[in-house]
């Protein structure tokens, strides 16, 4: 007959066994979520998170022979959101000439291997920028995104024609 505690004992081990395969189940087809400093009673769905969360913008000016081109994310909730950077790559685009690719800014790169988080007040922006300088002529189209996969809609995308 078992004690009082050794009952105790395997009951709570058997609970934290419980808690610790819960920890490794897999989110099987589920999207990654965005991180949130604000805890809230009422549950989010994806689309919720989504939508209208980190407003992506692309904009260029030509300055001579130069397109300087700006990628925006803007927080449009009211809330803090958390954008997380796992290497020195923040952001990447690819430019197309006529449908051909013709550059990507990660390519042949090398990149820090660092963990960031940036915390975007509402309103807060994050804003990059490059200049593209003596392109040839053609017809253009410039897709960039963000480089957090917990922000998957956060890209935009461009098309501009050099005489």
């Amino acid at each position: 007959m078992m004690g009082k505690g050794k009952t105790l004992g395997l009951a709570g081990m058997i609970a934290g066994a419980a808690a610790v395969s819960m920890l490794f189940a897999s989110n099987s087809g589920e999207q990654p979520k965005a991180k949130d400093d604000t805890s809230q009673t009422k549950p989010q769905t994806e689309r919720e998170m989504i939508a209208g969360a980190l407003e992506p913008s692309l904009t260029y000016e030509k300055k001579g022979n130069n397109y300087v081109v700006t990628f925006t994310v803007k927080n449009q909730t009211e809330r803090v959101l958390t954008v997380t950077f796992t290497s020195g790559k923040k952001y990447d685009y690819i430019l197309f000439r006529d449908g051909e690719k013709v550059k990507q800014f990660s390519e042949g790169k090398m990149f820090t291997q660092i963990y960031e988080e940036r915390l975007l007040k509402q309103g807060e922006s994050l804003v990059f920028q490059e200049t593209f300088s003596h392109l040839p002529k053609g017809k253009y189209k410039l897709e960039w995104w963000l480089e957090d996969k917990n922000w998957p809609n956060a890209r935009a995308a461009i098309t501009f024609t050099v005489d």
